[in-house]
């Protein structure tokens, strides 16, 4: 009898397997033959679940947001305010192995997207989500007399986008000095000046 095959498991390994490439060699140096070798596959099974190359490289950078998402709302589940947004903001660092590798692959589409439209909006529109995270944690926060009642949730979460970016390339380029420590300290210190207390 034929071998039965699963296909959107076959797409979503393919996927995996280049979103990993992604995070080991750049975009550059992953290949359709690099893909295929790391799934396990020909070049011609690969093409044969993607139309082109972008649009494997699409699926991967989909794939690693799928697994940051699910991973965000495991560690804010039962959480409100406050204790959410540390939850969603460690979440977002890059203090393991796999929040690491995401950020390899996420700042090779950024590179993408300040020169091609279309990956542009749609990284634009993953910022809008991960903004209204943020938005709906403050909101929260203020409601439960976390935060003062006339903080703007929506600039403090404009904030928040720019400093973790930030925090998280700076953390990629030189570990030893953005050690898991200082970046817990400097979300800490971040939530204390939120709730109107003065951080030391």
């Amino acid at each position: 009898m034929p071998r039965i095959v699963d296909h959107e498991q076959r797409r979503a390994t393919i996927a995996r397997s280049a979103a990993l490439a992604i995070a080991e060699v750049g975009l550059e140096q992953a290949t359709m033959r690099e893909i295929a070798a790391r799934s396990g596959v020909s070049k011609g099974i690969v093409e044969h679940y993607f139309a082109n190359r972008e649009e494997v490289i699409e699926s991967a950078l989909d794939w690693a947001n799928a697994r940051y998402v699910a991973r965000e709302a495991r560690r804010t589940r039962g959480l409100q305010g406050l204790e959410a947004l540390r939850a969603r903001l460690l979440c977002v660092l890059p203090l393991s192995a796999e929040s690491r590798e995401e950020w390899k692959i996420r700042l090779c589409f950024w590179s993408l997207a300040a020169v091609d439209p279309q990956a542009r909006r749609t990284q634009r529109a993953r910022l809008d989500q991960t903004r209204e995270r943020f938005v709906a944690d403050l909101e929260a926060a203020r409601a439960l007399g976390q935060i003062p009642a006339g903080t703007d949730a929506a600039a403090a979460a404009n904030e928040l986008i720019p400093l973790v970016a930030g925090l998280a390339c700076d953390a990629l380029l030189d570990p030893a000095y953005y050690s898991r420590a200082y970046q817990l300290a400097m979300i800490d210190r971040t939530l204390i000046r939120l709730d109107g207390r003065t951080a030391p």
